[in-house]
């Protein structure tokens, strides 16, 4: 079976392309137009299109309707909101004769996707600066925090030293006071305390239950050598950071009670509350007699214990208490 096409039909299919499309003769005339382009250049002249230079002129000078596309020459944004790209090129024929084609595409789809991954580049730029400044900022938190575990193991330690020696000056003998004399030329050692420190903060994070019963052993043991008594209710937790809040408020404590109290029992009780964990730690020393003021230690505890989260609260009638409380944590 045979089919005819017939010129209305071409027309047809020329006239429902969704480009624009025109022909020109060598003299310029239009010979040849499509619906789309049609509707562009009334747009564009005000009137139908007669002679391809009034086309040219319109692209070079649009009408205030009509806008360039930043950055381009041939692409224009028109009232509606869609965008076109005018292409003109030379077309020839069989016979030799030449005419000149200009197209109109749609470029509106590309445009809308390239404004959207502009605009997502430009939220993944923010996210970009807010990430250097966080990381930025998580260099200086570890700074501080490296500070903070050096002056409060220091503190404490040099604290314990102190009253341990004094407990010798006034008790203990010879052999006694040579061995505090050792111990203080390590204690001394600027660059051992430094390494040792730092250590010790360097591997918080790796430490494990068994290190934490140590650091308790040590602290224990360090308390009785200063004619105090730990007394313990209850087990450190299993989080090692919480584990090592806690020791160091109890080293702070210990000291404390020694040289400000005159106390030589400590009892410490560690529970739990509704998911919450609680630690109380109270003496048998002598209570203030005012408000407590917080010095380098208990203000530096304190600033650490909220950064984890926590409060910390201070009671100082009818007996000295000092109460940790830290989120609970998921098992």
């Amino acid at each position: 079976m045979k089919y005819n096409i017939k010129g209305r039909s071409i027309k047809e299919s020329f006239d429902n392309l969704p480009s624009g499309v025109c022909f020109a003769d060598s003299k310029g005339m239009i010979v040849l137009c499509n619906r789309q382009m049609h509707r562009l250049c009334c747009i564009l002249l005000g009137t139908g299109l007669q002679h391809i230079f009034e086309l040219r002129e319109a692209l070079q000078t649009p009408t205030d309707t009509v806008t360039h596309v930043e950055g381009t020459n041939d692409t224009f944004r028109f009232p509606d909101g869609r965008i076109w790209e005018f292409r003109e090129s030379t077309v020839t024929v069989v016979g030799g004769k030449t005419y000149t084609q200009i197209q109109a595409l749609s470029l509106t789809e590309l445009y809308a996707k390239k404004t959207e991954l502009e605009q997502k580049n430009r939220e993944l730029e923010e996210v970009n600066k807010r990430a250097r400044k966080l990381y930025a900022e998580l260099d200086n938190t570890v700074r501080e925090e490296e500070a903070f575990a050096i002056k409060m193991r220091i503190h404490s330690d040099i604290g314990l030293r102190l009253l341990a020696t004094h407990k010798v000056l006034r008790e203990g003998g010879l052999t006694e006071l040579k061995e505090a004399g050792k111990i203080w030329r390590s204690t001394l050692n600027v660059f051992g305390i430094a390494d040792a420190v730092a250590s010790d903060y360097t591997n918080i994070e790796k430490k494990t239950s068994s290190r934490s019963e140590e650091m308790l052993h040590n602290l224990i043991n360090s308390a009785a050598g200063i004619g105090l008594k730990i007394i313990l209710d209850g087990n450190l937790p299993e989080d090692r950071e919480q584990s090592y809040l806690i020791t160091t408020a109890m080293r702070e404590c210990a000291t404390n009670t020694v040289r400000h109290a005159g106390g030589n029992e400590m009892k410490v009780r560690i529970f739990e509350v509704k998911s919450t964990l609680v630690v109380w730690i109270e003496n048998n020393g002598k209570p203030p007699e005012r408000k407590v003021v917080e010095g380098g230690g208990l203000s530096d505890l304190r600033k650490r214990i909220e950064k984890a989260g926590g409060t910390m609260r201070i009671k100082s009638s009818p007996t000295y208490r000092l109460t940790v409380i830290l989120p609970g944590k998921e098992k």
